[in-house]
């Protein structure tokens, strides 16, 4: 068993391997209904019977009959727990010949779901592709075999959530249901609720695994060791919510199965032991808890190495050494655990770490890198154990690196990103002690690239896509990626709009269904081209940057570590790395001060935010003013609760209203690795720009927008009408005239309605006339483009630049799918402002562009020009309408610098004046 939640796995395999086969006569179902109903209390009887299967069906040349049987038989050893025996029955069904596709499949789905226990990923991947190849030419397939099938996705369902790829185990999952879904039985149902009730565990989402725990124990009511299971998984979620006061009742009846089941039973009573271990270690009696985690890790020694629960018990001693201070035997603990996680690696030595590629579970092994270096770290008195920390947190985030090149969903990137935050900013503070201890250009780099590590990794990978070259990719490979991804997007519209589209259940079924299987395709394909890409390895890119920077300009990366705000200050010659004097407590609450009373309209209200913008400015840049002196442009990575934040409020104090935007124009990088590689080109010629305001509708518009629930946005027409160029309103601003406009354009502008999704970032969208219901351009719409030869979008839409925030990726905005596209440089807005003002923004804003300004320089000038027009305190001079809009991405000119008249034109000009004055000379002699 890999996991308490997942032994429904096999028990899925077990309730549907074993129904009976149509069509082969009397005597074999005779064999096969005998064996059914005895193969849990006599297997060894079982076995015969299905030996005698075998025997009739040889004699009879029905070898696909025989091969069933094997199945059948492979299963009984599986469920025994013997996946060696099992394997080896089951690889001889594969022996014979000819079979159905139906029995291929069946072997190769079972002989994946073998190897899975095994712990042989390699073996597994093998098998499943196999069956997913056959899937994909035979989709009747799931008709014929319809329980196999489903039992299939099942199983990779399982396998998947042990992977730590969440999004695709949920897709499996729902695949499963949608095969069975005229087809359910209570057991199935139990099975269904226990699947997704372990997915929501590991994303965290634990009321709602509770209730999916507690459903799938109230549907399988046969007291035998699959409900022994099903306790199991609502005990540890039970645990891991600390309701250590209901699980008793629960342990009790888990406790009876498992001595009702015998030896049968040995691994489900390890589990306990360590549910047993928890429960204890939460009421803080550490002894009680090492005793039952280590008798746990001898019944997993005596189980043999297809088990995780050995790897977990030396996990959680490890864990009750730590907190029994003795760190000597957290480490010895910790070495053990990655030995059981291995196939190669025994040394005892904490210096020693396993191979890359030497690991049974991948994520598991990831954890235990982690831990080790948390001890490592905290092991102060041992002798180099910083760099050995810093060299096992390389070999972690490598291996993670590793795992995650296999996810398809950019979600489940971004989810492991964020479990893979508190690893990366320790590992930052591990890199800034050892910078401490020896200052120097080695360190130093060390540092910056542990910065890097954890800074948009998922945007990075994203935009490396976006640039690769795929020569070498065949051909028709790349067109199915391209159907794939194009399916996808497809479907994922459908399903945001499914709602309006779709006013019948059967409709959003099949709109559900169709989300599922453009999922697992997208999926197929994106493994297919997975041998053509690399991962990233990481660059220098610190003398890159500062050849970049000019000599007004500073590059500002603040870094969360575990217990400290770091600041790395980049200038042309210079780099400073400062701890800075402020805790994650004031931090929290001064960011979200700053916050509150930009966000908020002060009018009736005075603004009172000048205090904490002072306060602020003092902690995250007054140690480094001096520093800055000089500069005149920042370029800002922001972390934590500094995403929310303009940068342009905070104050220095030394007069009143001296905000930072007086003194410096500033652009925000999604991280250094963005901000280097951002393509940088001179503008070549005067941009073509377009301009959309989709809600600047008449009186008799007015009522069709109400009724899609918009409202007009009256001043958008004057705000798009400071752009020269094309200019759509009302209905002419269709997302269908965008689509086909925009390849010819290179600056955009959507004063618009948008909607940031918290839930799934793809599902964001700007609106754009709402002529039916495909009138919004959601986020994963936007990854079909490509946006490379826009040189700016401006997007002053309604939030455009928030979203949810995630660790190390940052906000998860519209502005940051326009990133994704390849458009390197975006004005967003951060919240709702005055249509009124952000009109008369934009307007000063293109007066700044048009003279040649780069556009963080430009968008400064514009806010302190409209500033300026305010009379003292004025209704407009809170930054709350003028400080919402910010530069995300680089900072380039977007229209050429209008240069002298040319030598060629002024020589002309002179020639025509002199023929023009001759010509008069000669008419006035004349007239004379």
């Amino acid at each position: 068993m890999t996991s308490s939640g997942s032994g429904w796995a096999w028990y899925v395999l077990i309730l549907l391997c074993l129904g009976p086969i149509a069509g082969y006569g009397q005597s074999a179902d005779s064999l096969r209904q005998q064996a059914n109903a005895i193969y849990r209390q006599q297997p060894a009887e079982a076995l015969r019977l299905f030996g005698q299967l075998q025997k009739l069906a040889r004699q009879q040349g029905k070898f696909d009959l025989a091969a069933n049987g094997l199945v059948d038989e492979a299963t009984v050893y599986y469920v025994n727990d013997d996946y060696r025996r099992a394997t080896t029955v089951c690889r001889a069904g594969l022996s014979l010949t000819p079979l159905a596709d139906s029995t291929r499949f069946k072997l190769w789905a079972s002989l994946g779901e073998m190897y899975h226990q095994r712990n042989r990923p390699d073996s597994l991947r093998w098998f499943w592709q196999r069956a997913d190849s056959l899937l994909l030419v035979r989709p009747a397939l799931e008709r014929e075999a319809r329980t196999y099938v489903a039992a299939y996705w099942g199983n990779r369902g399982t396998a998947s959530v042990e992977q730590g790829d969440y999004r695709q185990a949920e897709r499996c999952f729902q695949k499963r249901l949608l095969l069975l879904a005229r087809h359910t039985t209570p057991a199935r149902q139990a099975i269904a609720e226990n699947q997704f009730a372990l997915f929501y565990r590991q994303l965290g989402q634990l009321a709602r695994a509770d209730s999916l725990y507690t459903a799938s124990v109230h549907h399988y009511k046969t007291p035998d060791l699959n409900r022994g299971w099903l306790l199991l998984g609502l005990i540890e979620c039970r645990l891991q919510r600390q309701r250590t006061d209901s699980v008793w009742v629960f342990i009790r009846e888990t406790e009876r199965l498992v001595k009702q089941a015998g030896t049968d039973g040995a691994e489900l009573s390890a589990y306990l032991d360590q549910s047993l271990g928890k429960y204890w270690e939460q009421q803080q009696q550490l002894g009680r808890a090492r005793t039952f985690f280590a008798r746990s890790v001898a019944t997993g020694q005596r189980l043999g190495g297809s088990s995780r629960v050995g790897w977990r018990g030396l996990m959680a001693l490890s864990r009750i050494a730590w907190l029994q201070q003795d760190i000597s035997g957290a480490l010895t603990f910790i070495q053990q655990a990655m030995q059981a996680n291995s196939l190669r690696f025994r040394a005892t030595d904490p210096a020693q770490n396993p191979a890359l590629a030497d690991f049974l579970n991948g994520p598991d092994l990831f954890e235990s890198l982690c831990w080790k270096a948390h001890l490592l770290y905290a092991a102060k008195t041992m002798p180099n154990s910083l760099q050995l920390a810093s060299l096992t947190y390389d070999r972690a985030f490598a291996l993670s690196d590793l795992l995650q090149a296999s996810y398809s969903a950019e979600l489940t990137k971004l989810f492991v990103q964020e479990k893979l935050r508190p690893a990366y900013r320790e590992a930052v503070a591990v890199a800034y002690a050892q910078y401490r201890q020896r200052p120097d250009k080695a360190t130093l780099a060390a540092l910056l690239r542990r910065q890097e590590q954890g800074s948009a990794a998922v945007l990075r990978e994203t935009l490396q896509a976006l640039q690769r070259d795929y020569a070498g990719v065949p051909g028709y490979l790349l067109e199915e990626v391209q159907r794939a991804k194009n399916r996808l997007a497809a479907a994922k519209t459908a399903w945001a709009e499914r709602d309006v589209a779709h006013s019948s259940g059967a409709g959003i079924v099949a709109v559900n269904a169709e989300l599922v299987n453009a999922e697992l395709v997208w999926n197929r394909a994106y493994q297919k081209l997975r041998p053509y890409t690399s991962v990233w390895l990481g660059t220098d890119n610190l003398s890159r940057l500062q050849q970049q920077l000019a000599p007004n300009m500073a590059f500002l990366q603040y870094s969360l570590t575990s217990d400290s705000l770091l600041l790395t200050v980049v200038k042309k010659n210079q780099i400073r790395v400062v701890p800075l004097p402020i805790s994650s407590t004031q931090l929290n609450q001064l960011a979200e001060t700053v916050r509150h009373e930009a966000y908020r309209n002060p009018d009736p209200f005075q603004y009172t935010g000048h205090t904490a913008a002072r306060a602020l400015f003092d902690r995250v840049l007054g140690p480094v003013w001096a520093d800055l002196a000089d500069v005149r442009r920042l370029v800002i990575v922001r972390d934590g609760p500094l995403h929310y934040l303009p940068f342009e409020v905070l104050e220095t104090g030394q007069r009143p209203d001296d905000y930072l935007l007086r003194h410096a124009a500033i652009t925000y990088a999604y991280s250094m690795d963005s901000y280097v590689r951002s393509p940088r080109q001179r503008p070549d010629g005067s941009p073509d720009v377009l301009s959309m305001a989709p809600f600047a509708v008449d009186q008799a518009t007015l009522s069709l927008i109400q009724q899609r629930g918009y409202q007009s946005l009256d001043r958008s027409e004057a705000e798009i009408g400071s752009a020269v160029g094309t200019r759509s309103t009302a209905a002419n601003a269709s997302k269908a005239t965008f689509l086909s406009l925009f390849p010819d354009h290179q600056v955009l502008h959507l004063a618009t309605h948008a909607r940031a999704s918290d839930n799934d970032p793809g599902d964001s969208y700007i609106a754009f006339f709402p002529q039916d219901s495909s009138h919004r351009l959601y986020a994963h719409e936007l990854g079909l483009l490509d946006l490379r030869h826009i040189r700016l979008a401006v997007l002053s839409a309604c939030r455009t630049g928030s979203g949810s925030l995630h660790g190390g990726e940052g906000l998860l905005s519209l502005s940051r799918a326009f990133a994704s596209a390849g458009c390197p440089q975006v004005i967003t807005s951060l919240w709702n402002a005055h249509d009124g003002t952000t009109a008369l923004l934009s307007q000063l804003l293109y007066e700044e562009l048009a003279s040649g300004l780069p556009t963080d320089v430009a968008l400064q000038r514009a806010k302190l020009r409209f500033i300026e027009q305010q009379s003292s305190g004025g209704a407009f001079s809170p930054p709350h309408f003028w400080a919402h809009l910010v530069l995300m991405g680089t900072n380039q000119p977007v229209f050429p610098v209008p240069g002298p008249w040319p030598t060629g034109w002024l020589a002309g000009l002179g020639t025509g004046l002199l023929a023009i004055a001759g010509y008069i000379r000669y008419r006035w002699r004349r007239s004379r």
